[in-house]
């Protein structure tokens, strides 16, 4: 289909860039629009993200030391508040870096790996590592050793059917809502550095998660946030984001996506817009910075990431 747009309702873009939202508008430009970095109105709406109260107030409370809040602990204070920095597409700015080293010297361990003390002992986080390489690749970390280091860790810990381990768990399980993280951060690694163990272990991951209907993988009971839709996702994901990190490598005939994309689809509304759904999982310490979209209402993000999904399933 090369107009993707067929599949909507109506368009809601003129929405989405309205200045008044200037994270999503940046967004849009990116995305949907397939606007370059150095594109006038690209750069434009990014002064804005920098320029606005969330960005202002979050850059005003961090501490000297790099990290935010009265947790000092650097996987506690630092990690939660780059990554909203990061969800609202700002970057470069003063203070980042500070925090970066902060946090990475406080939970990157010399084998690559990501662990922070709790009760007693040493605990290993591969969704909190996906996190951090996520957020190296962001805050320019890319010549860093130590980016690279993390990422190798991340691949050899996979499990043998693609799954990520919850490794220091006194009962270790491995985690569809893991894996979906480490796929965030596969999302963001430089071309060059997609190596073939890089694509073997993506297209693992990604067999796994289309034999397991995009939610189902093990035997316990299904989180009902899977179907309920949101933005930022922290500590869980759902559907669509699923859909939106597999849609780059299925078409979208593929028999194993059709539950999750009729679910998508049918949740569109007559305007061409998704609903808020869901607030971020242990997120309510975000309203300090910004108010949450109101559940039941259209929602800019989750129609942004919805089109985005469509838009690199359906463009040929």
């Amino acid at each position: 289909m090369s107009n993707w747009k067929t599949i909507l309702n109506a368009d809601p873009t003129d929405w989405l860039l309205e200045p008044s939202h200037p994270s999503v508008r940046y967004f849009t430009l990116r995305w949907i629009f397939d606007r370059p970095e150095d594109d006038p109105e690209v750069l434009l709406a990014a002064q804005a993200i920098a320029q606005s109260a969330p960005i202002q107030k979050l850059l005003s409370s961090q501490r000297p030391e790099g990290y935010w809040g009265t947790d000092a602990r650097p996987h506690h204070g630092t990690k939660r508040y780059l990554g909203i920095l990061k969800w609202l597409g700002y970057k470069d700015g003063p203070g980042i870096r500070k925090a970066m080293d902060y946090l990475i010297n406080g939970c990157l361990q010399e084998d690559g790996s990501y662990a922070v003390e709790l009760k007693g002992r040493m605990v290993k986080l591969p969704c909190h590592a996906g996190d951090l390489l996520s957020l190296m690749l962001w805050s320019g970390y890319e010549n860093d050793p130590r980016t690279k280091k993390l990422l190798t860790w991340l691949v050899d810990i996979q499990g043998e059917d693609g799954v990520w381990p919850c490794i220091s768990k006194l009962r270790p399980f491995s985690c569809l809502w893991a894996t979906v993280d480490i796929l965030r951060a596969y999302r963001d690694l430089p071309e060059n550095w997609v190596t073939q163990s890089i694509v073997t272990s993506r297209n693992l991951a990604i067999e796994q998660i289309l034999d397991s209907n995009l939610y189902q993988y093990g035997t316990g009971k299904v989180s009902s946030r899977w179907f309920e839709f949101g933005f930022p996702l922290r500590f869980d994901t759902d559907i669509l984001e699923v859909l939106e990190l597999l849609a780059p490598y299925v078409s979208p005939g593929e028999a194993r996506i059709q539950e999750g994309l009729s679910l998508v689809l049918d949740k569109q509304t007559v305007e061409g817009c998704w609903l808020c759904e869901k607030h971020p999982k242990g997120g309510r310490w975000m309203q300090q910075f910004f108010e949450f979209e109101s559940l039941g209402e259209p929602s800019r993000w989750v129609t942004l990431h919805a089109l985005r999904t469509l838009k690199t399933l359906y463009n040929d």
